[in-house]
């Protein structure tokens, strides 16, 4: 994989609009966009290129503006971007420390045509903020997740913009109310449709039948670590939100009292997607349960350990042939070798399959789905880390059968190697998520450069861990630089040959971002950084040849 020339053009503009006369006037606002948010993630918003970024970039024509982790972007930044009159579409600002409520406020509330808002871990914004947002006929889905917020801000957000159909809202800290849950229900009732409050701590029963009673047309909802809630509010919801298709109750710990039989069988028919990961759940509550939902496609059972292998066998009979999304990931007692033969049998339709840390399974269940070439090529996301017993056999037939995954998590295992790298290289060549991560009991070892390389030259990865590795260098950082320029993500912590210098050079060369997690012990000082210039990639010195 290399970088697309329009990328190419892209950087070479984004680096230069100090030098190219009126170059703002012959972008197209699409690439406008996109330069505003490449220049930000490769911190350029310094104070001698911000005249030139604001002069050429910012006009009336943007429609979307996305800044994340940067501490270049302040209120004067925004300020600017308001003088330029546009008018939004959508606005994504994410962990950009400097933004406080000035900045934010004198650019949305300006803004009449918003449709999809996200405001994420910025420690100054506060219900400032939340009050200027004012596009009643158009904004439809706002993700806020700051810690200053409070009640206010959300009544405000919600009495404003009363067509808003998808809202997320909270942190752990986050005081809920009644009074502010039901002003959700009030003002915007049957409009919405999807609503995530997860983590919320402080959320209980009355808040949540409050909100079902408003809002009978809910159609998903993620209630994931709201501990306060029983199954008196959950009884009130599946009663008014009948119309529910995705429901999240995982680690809410509380959420089946007295009993898992009694709540979860008033669970509405046309469920979907169901997770109860970390809940107490027994496996006869769970087949009664399951059986009833016919049209159940999702299902995450992450962490429960009270499911024996004959409820197992039961249950896939039962719902299997239409999971297309299975998530089982640290039942490490219920899931066997025989357990899994039971959902390779029965889960004919599976795409995404999640079986992390279930030590005790060794795969040999498996190799019947990787030999029937229509189920193999269904899946597109496989996670396997700690799962330590299964074999290198079974690894080589995932590797030449699914030639469909986009994500495949192997951390941990013992058997991954050069040679198995290669063979995943060369048949999933759509991979863009890998965990290859090495961990206690496994041999890091096994996997160095070659390996690796083979691995960043085919596949289109965005995603890469490759913690604990030792034998990794620089090699395979500046390789990711020059192969995968969409590279999103990089953890690397333990990874003692690669050298600050090379990651400087990968998140220069990516398009975007990336995020990189490199802890490492004291490095040798001496390792110096040169460009060669037969290939003008930079490389360490003293690993040229």
């Amino acid at each position: 994989m290399v970088k697309k020339l329009v990328d190419m053009c892209l950087q070479c503009i984004g680096q230069n609009l100090n030098n190219i006369s009126q170059v703002g006037s012959l972008l197209p606002t699409k690439h406008k966009e996109i330069l505003l948010q490449r220049i930000a993630d490769h911190d350029m918003l310094t104070p001698d290129y911000l005249p030139h970024v604001t002069y050429h970039l910012f006009s009336p024509s943007l429609r979307s503006v996305r800044f994340k982790a940067s501490e270049q972007v302040t209120d004067a930044v925004l300020m600017q971007l308001e003088a330029c009159q546009c008018q939004l579409d959508s606005l994504v600002i994410s962990k950009c420390n400097q933004v406080s409520d000035n900045g934010m406020h004198a650019l949305l509330s300006k803004q009449k045509s918003l449709k999809f808002l996200k405001l994420k871990r910025l420690p100054l914004i506060t219900c400032k903020t939340l009050e200027a947002i004012c596009c009643p006929d158009t904004l439809i889905e706002v993700k806020v997740h700051c810690s200053n917020i409070s009640n206010k801000g959300i009544q405000s957000l919600v009495s404003k913009n009363p067509k808003i159909s998808k809202l997320a809202f909270g942190t752990p800290t986050f005081k809920v109310t009644e009074e502010v849950v039901s002003v959700c229900g009030s003002f915007l009732g049957i409009n919405l449709i999807h609503l995530d409050l997860s983590n919320l701590n402080s959320l209980i029963n009355k808040s949540l039948v409050s909100l079902a009673e408003n809002c009978p047309n809910l159609k998903s909802i993620c209630l994931s670590g709201c501990n306060k809630i029983t199954s008196e509010g959950l009884l009130s919801l599946f009663e008014c939100c009948t119309k529910l298709q995705e429901l999240d109750l995982s680690f809410c710990y509380k959420a089946l009292e007295p009993t898992s039989s009694n709540t979860l069988s008033h669970l509405p028919n046309g469920i979907t997607s169901l997770s109860l990961s970390g809940l107490p759940v027994e496996g006869a509550s769970l087949l009664t349960v399951l059986s009833r939902l016919t049209k159940l496609s999702e299902l995450r059972l992450c962490g429960i350990n009270m499911i024996s292998e004959e409820d197992i066998e039961e249950m896939f009979s039962v719902v299997g042939s239409q999971l297309t999304v299975l998530d089982m990931s640290g039942c490490h007692e219920s899931m066997t070798d025989h357990a899994l033969r039971s959902i390779v049998k029965h889960c004919t339709e599976l795409e995404n399959l999640s079986l992390s840390f279930c030590v005790r399974l060794t795969g040999e269940a498996f190799i019947s789905l990787l030999r029937d070439q229509r189920r193999a090529r269904n899946l597109t996301s496989l996670k396997l880390n700690g799962c330590k017993e299964i074999s290198h056999a079974v690894l080589l037939e995932i590797a030449i059968s699914c030639c469909n995954l986009d994500t495949l998590y192997i951390a941990g295992l013992k058997c991954v190697d050069d040679a198995l790298l290669s063979d995943i290289a060369n048949n999933c060549l759509k991979l863009r998520d890998v965990s290859i991560k090495s961990s206690t009991g496994a041999d890091s070892h096994q996997v160095t450069d070659k390996g690796l390389l083979e691995l960043i030259r085919c596949c289109p990865l965005e995603h890469v861990v490759i913690s604990g590795i030792h034998k990794v260098t620089d090699k395979t950082a500046l390789s990711l630089a020059n192969a995968c320029p969409d590279l999103k993500s990089l953890y690397a912590s333990g990874c003692t040959m690669i050298t600050a210098a090379g990651l400087r050079y990968l998140q220069d060369m990516c398009n975007e971002r990336v995020h990189i997690v490199h802890k490492i012990p004291n490095l040798d000082p001496n390792q110096v950084m040169a460009k060669n210039l037969d290939t003008g990639e930079f490389c360490r010195v003293d690993q040229m040849h």
